[in-house]
């Protein structure tokens, strides 16, 4: 690598700074095309502080600080700015605030099977907000297993928000009349996050109000950055570190855009997972009942490995299990980060099953 390429590029970064609060990224990626991924490697270790990002038979997109296309220019990259044709369809999403009132609706609705649970506040002050959906009285201790979904942790990956509002409505409207739905709700304690990143979908930025991307902020036993400690870190991060170390869940599942596949650990090293058939099983059994991941023509059988695909330090899937023994996979959802919003009741259609069936999964080991 040209040691003027790497000076030049430290010369547009922002110095790094504690854990979580990395660096000023610009809001939109660069495409960069190679079908190959001859550069993928080289980007990766020499440059860690570009985020790189769904990776396909194309490219990847890229993340960095304020000019860092003159660096990709340099390395002689080809690339593309992100096509946002679609943003017309933006405006038809509901506000975090009015996500929350749905929330907050539904809870009166239902009050004896879901409970609202604020567990802290993001960097702009709006609500992080867990549902908790049990069949029995949800104030009462009990002691059932844990089981829980976290979406939009990416504020410009939309699409995960709205099924986990569906899938709270669908649990406790349906409880006492679908069979399977009750059965599920009786032997569990299921907790679903539908935003992470309030602000981040505000803005309709993958980063949160203070440019961080949240699952890049992670603590990671792979790196320098190996102490689960929450201190220093995005308030989200904090928020949800604190909260997993108060429950014991079994099995979990975080949700993005960008791409369709089931991505299972390890994202941060090329080891195996020390269940790594089991969580092989996991995501095939969600990937088999959602017909388009299981057609994929850019993943066999709609999974991958994470490192397999692209390297990821601080991501929450490797911290969740390596820290509380709790599986967690990560759902892309769809190719588009904020298709039509018309299309969001035919996504949650595709998905309901495996929705279903993946926390049914909780109780297979």
């Amino acid at each position: 690598m040209n040691s003027m390429i790497k000076i030049g590029f430290l010369l547009l970064s922002v110095t790094l700074a504690t854990p979580g609060f990395a660096t000023q990224y610009v809001s939109d990626p660069l495409v960069v095309i190679d079908p190959g991924k001859d550069s993928l490697k080289m980007l990766e270790r020499s440059f860690p502080e570009l985020i790189i990002d769904h990776v396909s038979s194309l490219g990847y997109e890229v993340y960095g600080p304020e000019g860092f296309d003159q660096l990709l220019t340099k390395l002689g990259l080809k690339f593309v700015a992100v096509d946002k044709s679609n943003e017309v369809s933006l405006i038809d999403y509901p506000s975090p605030e009015a996500s929350i009132q749905r929330l907050i609706d539904l809870q009166k609705k239902y009050p004896s099977l879901i409970t609202l649970m604020e567990i802290g506040k993001s960097g702009d002050g709006r609500s992080l907000v867990f549902a908790k959906l049990t069949g029995s009285n949800t104030r009462l201790k009990q002691n059932k297993p844990e089981f829980k979904y976290i979406a939009n942790m990416h504020g410009d990956e939309i699409v995960g928000r709205e099924l986990m509002i569906k899938l709270i409505e669908d649990l406790a409207s349906n409880y006492g009349r679908d069979n399977r739905i009750t059965r599920l709700m009786d032997a569990a304690q299921i907790y679903i996050m539908p935003s992470m990143n309030p602000d981040g979908a505000s803005r309709k930025i993958r980063f949160n109000a203070k440019g961080v991307d949240l699952n890049r902020s992670f603590p990671d036993f792979t790196t320098t950055d190996n102490q689960n400690t929450w201190q220093n870190r995005a308030v989200e991060i904090q928020a949800i570190m604190k909260f997993q170390a108060q429950h014991h869940f079994k099995l979990s599942a975080n949700f993005h855009g960008g791409a369709e596949v089931v991505n299972y650990p390890w994202d941060g090293q090329a080891a195996l997972h020390p269940l790594d058939n089991l969580v092989k099983k996991l995501s095939l059994n969600y990937a088999n009942r959602v017909t388009y991941l299981r057609a994929s023509t850019e993943f066999k059988n709609g999974i991958t490995n994470g490192y397999q695909w692209y390297e990821v330090k601080g991501g929450m899937q490797d911290w969740s299990y390596h820290w509380y023994n709790d599986l967690q996979v990560t759902i892309e959802l769809t190719k588009t980060k904020w298709p039509s919003y018309s299309t969001i009741d035919q996504s949650y259609a595709a998905n309901r099953d495996a929705l279903l069936n993946y926390i049914e999964d909780m109780f297979q080991f």
